[in-house]
């Protein structure tokens, strides 16, 4: 009978007189209009053969639908939530209908593996249930490759991108899309959309050599960008200019201290769809494991808010196809997740890990990125509040001194915030990879690990904890647990205004929530006797302008400083430092360091390794002028060497000095404005 349906070719539209469903439950299309003036006799025609059909339909419980294409088929009824449960839990058919694009996985590998091991459903989810809202699992990939290629153009942009609405739901519940939704949501700054925008609108920017290509169409609400592939079958209507599977971005705002979600004419929404939220309920964001990637997202408390956690429930909309499911599926309602956790991932309660139920392969198992790394109430200097920091900022320059020896009394500033609990090693192996960064404020730290995860010690300048310009986050804490690493951070500065004018435009007007601006280092062992060595304020502290506080811009408590710590390595105590135009103290560090190997670098001039009987360890392969690191871009590296490393430790490789650029499918992010230097 359903292929003798198909046969027919009946358009749903040519059946109805008013209605959205005949007494027989048939789907009418969203273009029913077109098709108003009908034949009486073909219709009688048409009658006759269904009748009978409908007849076996009721008997069988089944309603009839749309296919692709104008057809009519057989569609399954289901009568309450446990006959849809019972469906999913024996019936419906997981995996790739066919071995993953070439294309696809030379794109986004790491979201290929993902769904090979926690794979969707078949793209023949139909038979019994077609227009249920179940990505297939090729159309999942492609959806979360499209949502790693947006990050990078928004990057290049200067730009974040954050998970949104459903899409941050699948990432805090299941490392993933919702396996029964069927499209993603994100949403970036509004003020750069236009850019975005000619990116990727018309025909779009070509991402791989095969001619994939990333194209968007503007929305009311949000764009549509989707990767678009030779041979492409539009599974949206023709009013509708987009293909899916697609990703829904969205843009924002900043404004009376709330984050809000515009329209993409610029106008906050009126309506009941209007999604706004306090600063400090979405700030600091955070990473989130997803689906084989890794994208920011605000704080978990957003969809604790918005959303029943332990609830699972099917949209009654289905996005690839533009359309809402059968009437006969909207009144199912919520679904069991007990049921569906043996069947798709499920964040573990108390674990920072997705599996299936019964799941006992270690290959089933995910780790995701620990909620502890995102926990800011741990920090070890006590908030500072605003209120505070604006009294200190309208004291006279002459008070700088003394409020920062208070602060040093009261505020643990001269203590190294460390945490030993995120690698397990003991001891570091040598031979040692050292890597030395300023950050810029650390920024763009999730996008600069790709430069430097192969290190064994990673020693950084300009990290930022709780500052607006970097998203409130604890910079050096999320890079670390990225990349598995214990670090050591030390204080440099209470910052007392949001910086210069990049930092002002990125801050957004969103408020500091910490002010701490600090130095740090990275190791794969443990790290013990900290110590902070710190010139005094100076004019820093000052409210106009000086050689060294940015016309005025910035105004700060602290000092300059010099971090220090021991790690063994291959048995032998070895001290670590991280200087930052430390302008005293030799006696200090060449007492500490003693007999002992030391590694010590920063942003410092190469005076600094002299003076502390020290090697300046920079290679002469080149010329000078390719180990230069300020200020540098993705097209130089400066005109000066103005970052060294420091050491009396044999190297056995060339010091190699890279421009701080990260590039992916075409688009570069500069991660900050020194070069990266490194040494084996």
């Amino acid at each position: 009978s359903e292929n003798l349906i198909q046969s027919m070719s009946l358009r749903p539209s040519s059946l109805l007189f008013g209605g959205n469903e005949t007494p027989l439950g048939l789907h009418r299309s969203r273009d029913h209009n077109k098709n108003k003036h009908f034949s009486k006799t073909g219709l009688k025609k048409k009658l006759k053969y269904l009748i009978p059909i409908a007849g076996l339909a009721c008997i069988f419980g089944t309603f009839m639908d749309e296919l692709p294409g104008g057809n009519l088929r057989l569609l399954r009824t289901f009568h309450a939530p446990e006959e849809l449960q019972e469906w999913i839990d024996h019936e419906l058919e997981l995996g790739w209908n066919s071995p993953p694009a070439e294309w696809l996985k030379d794109l986004c590998p790491e979201v290929v593996e993902h769904f090979i091991r926690f794979p969707s459903a078949k793209n023949n989810t139909a038979g019994a249930a077609e227009g249920l809202p179940f990505m297939p699992t090729e159309q999942a990939a492609q959806s979360v490759c499209t949502m790693k290629i947006i990050q990078s153009i928004a990057a290049s942009l200067n730009s974040r991108l954050y998970l949104h609405a459903g899409s941050h739901l699948g990432a805090v519940v299941h490392g993933q899309i919702i396996p029964w939704d069927d499209d993603l949501d994100a949403i970036m700054d509004y003020r750069k959309k236009k850019g975005f925008a000619a990116i990727c609108e018309g025909d779009g920017i070509v991402v791989h050599p095969s001619g994939v290509r990333l194209r968007c169409v503007k929305h009311f609400n949000a764009y549509k960008v989707w990767l678009h592939y030779e041979g492409m079958v539009k599974l949206t209507n023709d009013k509708m200019p987009w293909y899916s599977p697609f990703v829904d971005l969205f843009f924002y705002k900043i404004e009376d201290g709330r984050f809000w979600e515009l329209l993409t004419d610029g106008r906050k929404r009126d309506d009941d769809n209007s999604l706004n939220y306090a600063l400090s309920e979405y700030f600091p964001t955070r990473p989130y494991y997803f689906a084989g990637i890794y994208l920011l997202g605000p704080q978990v408390q957003i969809v604790e808010d918005r959303y029943k956690l332990e609830v699972c429930k099917m949209s009654n909309y289905n996005h690839r196809l533009e359309k809402r499911v059968h009437q006969n599926f909207q009144k199912i309602g919520t679904m069991d997740c007990e049921h569906l956790a043996k069947r798709f991932p499920f964040k573990q309660l108390g674990e920072d890990v997705i599996k299936m139920d019964g799941d006992d392969d270690p290959n089933g198992t995910v780790k995701l990125f620990p909620w502890k790394a995102a926990d800011m109430s741990t920090v070890l200097i006590p908030p500072l509040s605003i209120e505070q920091r604006e009294e200190w900022y309208d004291s006279p320059d002459s008070d700088g001194q003394r409020i920062t020896d208070a602060l040093e009394n009261h505020a643990n500033i001269n203590e190294v915030e460390i945490d030993n609990s995120i690698s397990p090693q003991n001891e570091c192996t040598g031979p040692l990879k050292v890597v030395e960064l300023n950050t810029e404020r650390g920024r763009w730290w999730m996008e600069s690990v790709n430069l430097v995860k192969d290190a064994d010690v990673i020693i950084l300048n300009e990290m930022d904890i709780g500052m607006a310009r970097s998203d409130n986050q604890h910079t050096t804490r999320l890079m670390a647990h990225f990349l598995g690493m214990n670090y050591a951070w030390g204080l440099e500065f209470v910052e007392l205004t949001p910086g210069v004018y990049q930092d002002r435009y990125d801050a957004n007007g969103l408020e500091d929530f910490h002010g701490l601006h600090g130095n740090a280092f990275l190791t794969k062992c443990t790290i013990s006797e900290p110590v902070i060595f710190r010139d005094q304020i100076g004019q820093y502290f000052s409210s106009g302008s000086t050689p060294v506080n940015a016309g005025g811009k910035e105004k700060r408590l602290g000092g300059r400083m010099g971090m220090f710590g021991s790690i063994t390595v291959d048995g032998k105590e070895t001290v670590i430092g991280s200087v930052h135009k430390l302008d005293g103290f030799r006696q200090e560090v060449l007492e500490y360091i003693g007999q002992r190997d030391a590694i010590i670098a920063g942003d410092q001039n190469a005076n600094f390794c002299k003076d502390v009987n020290l090697s300046n360890i920079v290679s002469e392969d080149g010329g000078k002028e390719m180990h230069y690191t300020w200020p540098a871009s993705c097209n130089s590296l400066g005109d000066r060497r103005g970052d060294n490393i420091c050491s009396n430790m044999k190297m056995v490789g060339e010091e190699v000095t890279t421009m701080p650029c990260v590039t992916e499918y075409g688009f570069s992010t500069k991660i900050g404005d020194h070069a990266l230097t490194s040494a084996v």
